[in-house]
């Protein structure tokens, strides 16, 4: 079996608690780096060079030593023996990607016109995204997407339907039903954090993630149960109350620009959420 040792440059909280064995099995590559399963631990991280923004679950090292780990990768011979990291961890950057919350400022008028500039640019968007309807189809009032993200929440244990119908739907190596509920998580972090409806729910589902959807989109969505998201997301929520309309939207499209539908999926969910719990739409 190969092995390569690796030593961050910065580690997320939730990546370093995940690798208390020091090892990591690698998965696959990406277009930004490799997916890796550490050794002990369901959660699937993230390793990738610096200036993609930041993960949950996610190390970030040199772009030599992510190269080395892509040629262990190639020359791996086969689907086994899976080629293995050893990673040190000891007295490397930590950091947080927890979303805080801020109720105040999402109510306010700002936050408010910032979202609804996202939405009618979401809408504009002509292109499928991963369920096979566009971003105007997912947030139609009365239609099936949307309707289940209604639900969410609405039974505070494994049975919630809305969850149910969307957790595991779509391709993807986090499907882009999971994007949506994602999204969805983010703006109730947001507003409510831990004593959210949707929140109640999910921490009811956890347990079935794993059957229910991909080993991915079960780590992110565990990850978001506990108002653990990506940095470009946190950037986006927590500048809603304060930035400007062009600023606001050019953090919105590079949310959209993240893998090849997430990024819009993980917006509609919050469009969603949020229109909802204004009364719109």
């Amino acid at each position: 079996m190969q092995l390569i040792s690796i030593r961050p440059l910065a580690i997320s909280a939730l990546a370093r608690a995940a690798l208390a064995h020091g090892t990591a099995r690698i998965l696959a590559a990406h277009n930004r780096g490799i997916s890796l399963a550490a050794t002990g631990c369901d959660d699937v991280l993230f390793m990738s060079a610096p200036g993609s923004g930041l993960l949950p679950l996610h190390l970030v090292v040199r772009a030599r030593d992510l190269g080395r780990a892509i040629g262990v990768l190639d020359s791996g011979g086969g689907p086994a023996p899976a080629p293995q990291l050893c990673i040190d961890a000891a007295g490397v950057r930590l950091f947080h990607t927890r979303l805080p919350q801020d109720a105040a400022g999402m109510a306010s008028r700002r936050a408010r016109d910032n979202i609804a500039a996202a939405a009618r640019w979401l809408r504009a968007h002509p292109l499928p995204l991963g369920l096979g309807a566009t971003a105007a189809e997912l947030l139609a009032r009365g239609g099936r997407w949307r309707g289940a993200l209604a639900q969410a929440g609405h039974r505070a244990d494994a049975a919630d339907p809305g969850l149910r119908a969307l957790i595991g739907r779509g391709a993807g190596t986090t499907p882009a039903g999971d994007d949506l509920v994602l999204g969805a998580l983010a703006y109730a972090w947001s507003t409510q954090g831990e004593q959210a409806a949707i929140v109640a729910a999910m921490r009811a589902l956890e347990g079935e993630l794993a059957a229910l959807t991909t080993a991915a989109g079960a780590s992110y969505l565990r990850a978001a149960t506990r108002g653990e998201f990506g940095s470009h997301l946190i950037a986006w929520v927590r500048t809603l109350p304060h930035a400007g309309a062009g600023r606001s939207l050019a953090l919105a499209q590079r949310i959209a620009a993240q893998g090849a539908t997430s990024g819009y999926d993980t917006l509609s969910g919050f469009v969603a959420a949020a229109e909802a719990g204004a009364g719109l739409h």
